[in-house]
């Protein structure tokens, strides 16, 4: 949920400042994605003070947060301002809700362990995201929700991160020209 902060800077700041700020927090994901995958003593520090907050196959490979930014940069660099912007909430709003739903409530289980309420509640989030955004035509608006919230909750091989910026961000930007 804190990195809802990058969308709203986006939002605001011109666009260069807003590639160079996101270019230099993609640098230093990396820089300290390398440090850990080759150091001793920083994979030692890293995991020490994110071990609880990292999920088992990131311990070995790049953790979300990198995947993160990573997938912001792409989305400024790649798409207009508000479908950039909205294309970083589905994941930084939607993918909580998700989560946060389907953890709780979550009954109807896919057989990759995703729940449908979980499901249901991206795509909603998403909706009202998108339909409050200015600059987004609601047809889009809703086109986007539901390919962001399928590619949360669907088990595909890329980052979830990764693709629901930019998948998501593609099939809006797709439904605003159409």
């Amino acid at each position: 949920m804190a990195s809802v902060a990058l969308p709203l800077g986006v939002w605001l700041a011109p666009r260069p400042l807003a590639l160079a700020g996101l270019g230099g927090l993609l640098v230093a994901a990396l820089l300290t994605e390398w440090a850990r995958l080759r150091l001793r003593w920083a994979r030692y520090h890293f995991l020490r003070l994110t071990r609880t907050l990292l999920r088992s196959h990131e311990r070995g490979g790049l953790a979300g947060a990198t995947y993160l930014v990573l997938a912001y940069f792409l989305a400024a660099l790649l798409f207009p301002r508000p479908v950039a912007v909205l294309a970083m909430l589905y994941i930084g709003l939607g993918d909580a809700a998700a989560a946060l739903v389907g953890r709780r409530w979550g009954r109807r289980r896919a057989r990759w362990g995703k729940s449908l309420e979980g499901l249901g509640a991206a795509f909603a989030v998403n909706l009202l995201v998108g339909l409050l955004l200015p600059g987004v035509a609601w047809p889009a608006a809703l086109l986007g929700a539901a390919a962001a919230a399928l590619l949360e909750f669907l088990p595909l091989p890329l980052d979830d991160n990764l693709r629901v910026v930019l998948g998501g961000g593609a099939v809006l930007w797709a439904a605003s020209l159409a």
